[in-house]
């Protein structure tokens, strides 16, 4: 079997594209590299290692077991590669540099752009990208190498992704002001079910755990509003038409500023859910991104009023 250190960068970046677009054509237009060109270097790494590193399929190409195993050493090789760049480029390695986030919705609504208004006051040489997913898709970015750093709500563990923080991040109940369950210290399912209720898509931890907790207590409901936008389902309670769910970082800034009430809810399935920060197992973190992420977590961990934290999805 051929060394590691014979696998060429060129070969090692073609490979990751028909992996992550599942064929050697729509790799070769995301590239602007010739097919032939893309199918002799995977070839020539399937020879060099003797052994398949795809299923070919009629409609595209799967990663073998041998593709599975090169796929995460090539991802940590060119995350570690640019990494090195990156700081040769800025000895100091928070004078400049890029950090990518991939995070669900309620993340980006405010707490991740407070934080990073923040953080670049100090290292005004940082700059971000904010990339918005479903839940389950915020892993996948980061085992990808798609981003530096995860923020998401987790039900269950997730293969190759390492976890540095996690916190609890129960569901709230957001009513509108003038509401008659306003004035309560703590609310149940059965209770706001019987009230008009907006609630985001199945893919979210939210829809999730709410769908469970409400089946198993027998709660029939139909949601006058669904949506896969936050914001408007936090709009539709600010309007006062109806009840809607959130993390409680996700909505800090509005409950300061009473646009509606968030309050607990006491059917414990809906606190079964955590807060993560995630990267990619393995991997040695940039300084820029190693701090922020430092900075995020304290963030969360703040109990100031003005702290731009917890989020929801």
């Amino acid at each position: 079997m051929a060394s590691f250190h014979h696998l060429t960068a060129p070969a090692l970046r073609y490979f990751l594209d028909v992996a992550k677009f599942g064929s050697i054509s729509e790799a070769s237009a995301h590239l602007n590299v010739a097919s032939s060109a893309i199918s002799r270097q995977i070839s020539s790494l399937e020879e060099q290692l003797n052994t398949p590193l795809f299923e070919r399929k009629p409609r595209g190409m799967m990663l073998s077991a041998a593709g599975e195993l090169l796929a995460a050493y090539a991802r940590k090789v060119t995350l570690e590669t640019n990494r090195v760049i990156d700081e040769i480029a800025a000895l100091e390695g928070l004078e400049k540099g890029k950090v990518t986030v991939a995070s669900t919705e309620g993340f980006s609504m405010e707490f991740l752009p407070f934080c990073i208004r923040d953080y670049q006051k100090a290292f005004p040489g940082i700059y971000f990208q904010v990339e918005v997913f479903a839940p389950h898709e915020v892993s996948k970015a980061v085992q990808n190498g798609d981003a530096d750093i995860g923020l998401a709500f987790s039900l269950t563990p997730v293969s190759n992704i390492r976890v540095i923080h996690s916190q609890p991040a129960p569901i709230l109940a957001l009513i509108p002001n003038h509401h008659p369950l306003a004035n309560k210290k703590r609310v149940s399912l059965r209770q706001i079910c019987a009230y008009p209720l907006a609630l985001p898509y199945p893919d979210t931890t939210v829809r999730q755990l709410f769908d469970i907790c409400a089946s198993q207590q027998g709660l029939a409901y139909t949601p006058a509003f669904v949506s896969n936008y936050m914001s408007a389902l936090n709009q539709f309670t600010i309007s006062g038409a109806g009840i809607s769910l959130a993390g409680e970082i996700s909505v800090r800034k509005r409950v300061e500023q009473n646009l509606f009430k968030a309050i607990p809810i006491r059917d414990k399935g809906m606190g079964i859910r955590n807060l993560e920060v995630q990267i990619l197992a393995g991997r040695t973190l940039p300084k820029a991104v190693s701090s922020f992420c430092q900075f995020i977590i304290e963030h969360m961990n703040s109990n100031e009023s003005d702290s731009h934290q917890d989020i929801s999805q």
